[in-house]
């Protein structure tokens, strides 16, 4: 039988200025607290703040910005250092606190992450991870709701109250799974890396999308998409609308791939959805785009050649990496991936480092675990054994005759 799914916190709705700088001023003599956001971004460029949900050990707040409330109080608590802003699966939450701010989030507790950490499914939902961890049923039933409607419903208020009202509790029995694992260290170092990633994101210009089948076309048309591609997020920004909305990826593709250059030709495509004007400039960039002298093409980097069996490493390492991960009760998904496991296994083989230098799997924490775990095991150094049984099969590792000292264990 589960316990009750009610938040088990008073629910508080902000409603003045004076209410909000009391909440926070009791949140920071707490030092810690949970936050999230409901936000539209379907039809949007940017996302739309429409929420903001705050708990601490006593309340949960739920902050409505359509108020006109000053929210500087709120935001000073995400990057105090000496506050801990608890999340779970925060990094589009965090984003837009950057994007309303400009500052850096500090001091950040992801609970899917810390899960992946200590055993748990990577990624974890949050009604998954308040089950696992404390026997709570929460009753997700708003995921498709329109945040811009006012006023909220008390099924709005409910659902945006059970976003938070665990999140402290949660990241508490997490805290000592990370601690009787002698991970936190590593926890700290993802969270790190989250708050970075996040920062990046919107002091760097984002990378223009790339749509499926650009990479098919002849440099020539592919700098005519390239082109295209350009104009229509500078469109889509301007209009505060999705870019595949301006123009879809397959009419792009059409367009660069016969470069057509005309009003006639782009408006007779199906399911082209510009004005006069758009189209007009739409012509005047592909024009502009095909009279680029050949060395301004895009061009493919020269192509590394296969070395004998690389698949058959790749994926026996990938085996490898799961097993350990199994064993030593960590989410693969968040410790590696088939890409990373491919960049080690290529620098190894090849002896140069991708692109983006040291692979991922040599840094960090992961250097210290799967990392050497793998360079041992390419280079021969610790064995692999395989056991098999009816219904059960395994992969142990041990250390090569003339390596006896290793250990692998964590």
């Amino acid at each position: 039988m589960s316990k009750p799914s009610l938040p088990p916190l008073e629910t508080v709705l902000i409603e003045d200025q004076a209410q909000l700088e009391r909440l926070c001023v009791a949140i920071r003599a707490e030092g810690s607290f949970g936050f999230d956001t409901e936000f539209v971004m379907e039809d949007r460029y940017q996302s739309e703040l429409c929420l903001l949900q705050l708990s601490s050990t006593t309340t949960v707040a739920l902050v409505d910005p359509k108020r006109g409330l000053d929210l500087q109080p709120v935001w000073a608590l995400l990057c105090d250092r000496n506050v801990q802003t608890i999340v779970h699966a925060g990094q589009e939450d965090l984003a837009l606190f950057v994007q309303q701010t400009n500052l850096p989030p500090a001091n950040v507790f992801d609970l899917q992450i810390a899960a992946g950490l200590v055993g748990l499914d990577y990624p974890l939902s949050l009604q998954k991870l308040v089950e696992s961890t404390l026997g709570v049923r929460l009753h997700k039933s708003r995921t498709l709701t329109d945040w811009r409607r006012r006023p909220l419903s008390d099924e709005q208020i409910r659902y945006a109250a059970e976003d938070v009202a665990y999140l402290l509790p949660v990241q508490q029995k997490l805290h000592r799974l990370l601690t009787r694992h002698k991970r936190l260290s590593w926890a700290r170092e993802e969270f790190d890396h989250l708050e970075a990633a996040v920062q990046q994101q919107h002091t760097q210009e984002a990378p223009v999308k790339r749509p499926k089948g650009l990479g098919a076309l002849a440099p020539r048309q592919m700098a005519v998409a390239e082109h295209i591609l350009a104009w229509r997020d500078i469109v889509a920004r301007e209009r505060n609308r999705p870019a595949r909305t301006v123009l879809k990826d397959h009419l792009l593709l059409e367009v660069a791939r016969h470069g057509l250059q005309t009003p006639e030709e782009i408006g007779s495509l199906r399911g082209v959805n510009l004005s006069r004007r758009d189209i007009r400039s739409l012509c005047e960039t592909v024009q502009q785009a095909v009279q680029l002298p050949s060395d301004q093409w895009p061009t493919r980097g020269p192509r590394q050649p296969d070395v004998p069996h690389e698949s058959t490493f790749i994926n026996f390492a990938t085996a490898v990496v799961r097993a350990y991960c199994q064993t030593n009760k960590l989410a693969y998904a968040l410790c590696a991936t088939k890409q990373s496991i491919t960049e080690l296994v290529r620098y190894r083989l090849r002896g140069s480092p991708p692109s983006a230098g040291t692979p991922g799997l040599l840094r960090g924490w992961r250097a210290q675990t799967v990392g050497v775990l793998l360079d041992d095991v390419l280079a021969g150094r610790t064995a692999v054994i395989v056991t098999l049984a009816k219904g059960h099969a395994s992969l142990g590792f041990i250390p090569s005759p003339s390596n006896s000292g290793n250990n692998h264990t964590p």
